[in-house]
């Protein structure tokens, strides 16, 4: 078995993804060193840079799926002439740490423009008047939204979904204390899905989640929504650290939000962690 990373077509959701429809996903939520680029074809190519940062999934693979994926980018053994993409091995970047696996990369010379974030499903998404946007943390209450006047690009809410294979987690250590994430560890994250129109991205939670500083990156993620699975943004921490408490008026803002919208097992288990682990039970 073989450890392959993707980040285009092959993606979860994208257009070849049937290829690893038996494959185990490793990692959903991995990045590596790089840039994409939009090759005008309908996929992206990875440039090999030493700065830059490539969104994509992990999986395992046997040789015959691993064969079709080298058929599919037209990779016919090492530095072979008429590659159009060359498959070589690289250090991948996930919540449970750093992992080998195969890449495809693009070696030929190009003009294609940049990708700015380096993830093609993020890319994609923001092609679209609206989008889904997934809040498990503060988010989930409209309090500080309001007060921003912004209420109207999170209505109408869209309900409760939840996100398989994570656990809410709170890794950003701030003066006050620390602020939520989610880590892939397994379990399940529940949150608030918006359908919000693409400018409040950059109109507010981009500011809001200290994007451009590099605090949260924005991912896409797979959120189960009653019977259907739906893309949808959310912010992760980039620089995941070891979980400390969060401030008491964090917690206050994550119930006030998430009471009477998640379900009351995840509620509950909500209260129950923040009074064990820190201490803090809702007035």
């Amino acid at each position: 078995m073989e450890l392959v990373f993707v980040y285009g077509t092959l993606r979860q959701g994208e257009r070849y993804h049937h290829l690893l429809e038996n494959s185990r996903p490793v990692a959903m939520l991995a990045r590596v060193e790089g840039i994409i680029v939009d090759t005008g074809l309908g996929y992206p190519a990875l440039v090999e840079v030493s700065s830059g940062s490539v969104a994509g999934e992990v999986y395992e693979v046997t040789d015959d799926v691993l064969a079709a994926l080298d058929e599919l980018e037209d990779y016919y053994g090492p530095d072979a002439d008429n590659n159009e993409y060359e498959r070589v091995r690289t250090q991948v970047q996930t919540d449970l740490g750093q992992i080998p696996a195969w890449i495809y990369v693009y070696r030929r010379d190009h003009i294609y423009p940049l990708i700015s974030g380096g993830d093609w499903k993020l890319y994609r998404l923001r092609k679209e008047k609206e989008l889904y946007y997934f809040a498990y943390g503060s988010c989930m209450d409209t309090e500080r939204i309001e007060a921003a006047g912004v209420a109207g690009w999170f209505r109408p809410v869209e309900g409760a979904a939840v996100l398989p294979g994570f656990s809410l987690q709170f890794t950003l250590p701030l003066a006050d204390g620390s602020r939520a994430d989610i880590v892939e560890t397994g379990g399940s994250v529940e949150g608030i899905l918006y359908r919000i129109p693409e400018e409040c991205l950059e109109g507010y939670l981009y500011q809001r989640e200290g994007v451009e500083e590099g605090i949260y990156r924005p991912a896409v993620v797979p959120v189960r929504m009653d019977d259907s699975i739906v893309d949808a943004v959310c912010f992760v921490v980039v620089d995941k650290k070891e979980e400390t408490a969060p401030p008491a008026h964090y917690m206050k803002e994550i119930l006030r939000g998430a009471r009477h919208k998640v379900s009351a097992e995840y509620y509950a288990r909500l209260t129950e962690h923040f009074f064990k682990e820190f201490g803090y039970c809702l007035d």
